[in-house]
């Protein structure tokens, strides 16, 4: 336990100065966006290091010697005790979200930790997805997972960018409203992020529920907060700054696409003039370059499984199998599995079509939805009915439309396409909060309504707490005192298995009889059927000869 306490402090002091090149600041608020675009900035070096070298640890490791160097030069701010108390209230809610945690659920060990355990070591290998066809969707924050593999975190470090985003919304947040209630600013942001902070509370509060769902909600959450904060001081800089958290929200999860759209709020607002040659306009460009050419590589598709942006000339493009994981990801959002109906026979395909998905998914996942949506909005209009005093005329702010359309656009696009919860529901939430925001910022509040304020805060923050503590202490028994973390296996010894392999063209391809590859042995997929292997100019390529 104290071992986690020591990473995640020496985690979070860092590897935050990295974002000090980007967002400047000396306070909790300001350490926490740096945190964030720390993440970026390395995500985007591993992205394009993994083009020439496998992310072993003595690639890694050198990230350490420039953060003590960033941290030297910019000792007036990382070595203060502002920064210090930042550090030590981060490795505290780190311990909370992942001791003792059940953190690798079946995504993560069927091809989350195996992706990370490729990056470490192999370079890119071109046409990946044809040994596992979830690679060709994987996450950024498997890249930004696999650089915290050092020689001082060794393998415990890829727990750690899940947990640190989680820390730097979460701090972010209280800071931002604690200062607004000192002022009693009970403004449209204030709204923003006391909503938001109580779902966060409610909801995002048991590290395996993260994967790469949760992080990326969080940084929507975060995304929001700060195209409202600076909608009034919207310059070049901050514009770019809310571009490239939307990047990196896509990047995580392509559902949230959308997202880009909130930056142009900024840009539009003031008629922001961009300098493509700036620095940070340039890194914005060349990170999507190479994640687009990964994509593609990995792949053949700019976006996978989307059949249009697949180039079938590639001999490592398999756009029939594109196609096939974009019907079954869709189906099964809508609950194919569910499907019953008599002696009704529909394929996947036939089921997502014409709307017969909607009976089947309103009685299962739409019930879902409902049991966690509800007592939350219920908890929103009882705080808003006890603390409010007369009605006040509503400013009219048209960012506030613009921001609510994005977020109605999003969370149709959702329902639509893929409407399991855990893949978009922070459109949603985002809705929900600009709704009830926008009428909370139209009343006058009582004198008592700064305590109630806080109190609702602390009553969620100390559930939040409490709901983790139990965790360590009484529910998952069965990970205490063994071997942290949790990556080999599934087993109670965590020890790593011995995967079975095939050689193929000379290349030695690991699998699996129950497909959990796990943080194993390295090429790891689904299986080897069907498959070949050569080198290109010292590149492996694995493609399928029947494409």
């Amino acid at each position: 336990m104290i071992n986690i306490v020591l990473l995640g402090f020496l985690a979070t002091f860092l590897y935050t100065p990295y974002g000090y090149l980007i967002q400047k600041g000396n306070n909790i608020r300001s350490f926490s966006l740096q945190l964030i675009f720390s993440l970026i900035i390395l995500s985007f070096l591993a992205l394009v290091l993994n083009f020439l070298t496998p992310l072993s640890k003595l690639i890694c490791s050198p990230f350490i010697l420039v953060s003590l160097v960033l941290i030297a030069k910019f000792r007036h701010i990382f070595l203060k005790k502002k920064y210090l108390i930042f550090c030590f209230l981060s490795s505290i809610i780190i311990f909370l979200l992942i001791a003792s945690s059940n953190v690798y659920r079946p995504d993560a060990g069927l091809y989350h930790l195996p992706f990370i355990s490729i990056l470490n070591h192999e370079k890119i290998i071109f046409g990946l997805s044809n040994l596992h066809f979830r690679y060709g969707h994987i996450s950024i924050i498997q890249y930004t997972s696999a650089i915290f593999n050092n020689i001082i975190f060794q393998d415990k470090g890829i727990n750690f960018p899940a947990a640190l985003i989680a820390v730097s919304v979460i701090l972010n947040f209280l800071s931002n409203l604690n200062n607004k209630l000192k002022n009693k600013q009970f403004d449209f942001h204030f709204f923003i992020l006391f909503s938001l902070i109580l779902f966060i509370f409610y909801k995002i509060n048991r590290y395996s529920e993260y994967g790469n769902d949760a992080p990326t909600h969080l940084l929507m959450f975060l995304l929001i907060s700060e195209i409202i904060r600076n909608f009034k001081v919207s310059n070049s800089s901050k514009f770019s700054d809310c571009f490239l958290l939307s990047l990196f929200i896509i990047m995580n999860k392509i559902i949230l696409l959308f997202s880009i759209l909130f930056p142009l709020i900024l840009f539009f607002n003031k008629k922001i003039k961009i300098n493509i040659l700036e620095l940070k306009n340039v890194f914005i460009f060349m990170f999507i370059f190479f994640w687009f050419l990964k994509n593609i590589f990995i792949s053949g598709c700019i976006l996978y499984p989307v059949k249009i942006t697949c180039f079938n000339y590639f001999q490592w493009t398999d756009i029939k199998q594109a196609e096939e994981v974009s019907i079954e990801n869709e189906a099964w959002a809508k609950g194919w599995p569910d499907f019953r109906k008599g002696d009704i026979k529909l394929t996947q395909k036939e089921y997502s079509k014409n709307f017969n998905w909607v009976s089947t998914w309103g009685k299962n996942h739409l019930v879902k939805i409902l049991k966690i949506i509800l007592p939350y909005i219920l908890f929103l209009m009882i705080i808003l009915f006890i603390v409010r005093n007369k009605t006040l005329k509503a400013p009219q702010e048209k960012y506030i439309k613009y921001l609510i359309y994005i977020s109605v656009l999003g969370t149709i696009m959702w329902i639509y396409k893929v409407p399991v919860f855990r893949y978009g529901y922070s459109y949603l939430i985002i809705l929900i909060s600009l709704i009830f925001s926008y009428f909370a910022q139209s009343f006058e509040y009582k004198e008592s309504s700064k305590s109630i304020f806080k109190a609702s805060i602390l009553l969620l923050a100390t559930i939040f707490i409490l709901k983790n503590t139990n965790r360590i202490i009484f529910e998952n028994k069965e990970y205490y005192d063994y071997p942290w973390p949790k990556i080999y296996s599934m087993d109670e010894n965590n020890e790593p298995k011995m995967h079975n392999f095939k050689y193929i063209d000379g290349k030695k391809i690991y699998y699996t009889e129950n497909n959990y590859c796990m943080y194993g042995l390295s090429p790891c997929g689904l299986s080897t059927s069907g498959i070949k292997h050569r080198k290109i100019l010292g590149y492996s390529l694995i493609y399928k000869p029947f494409n």
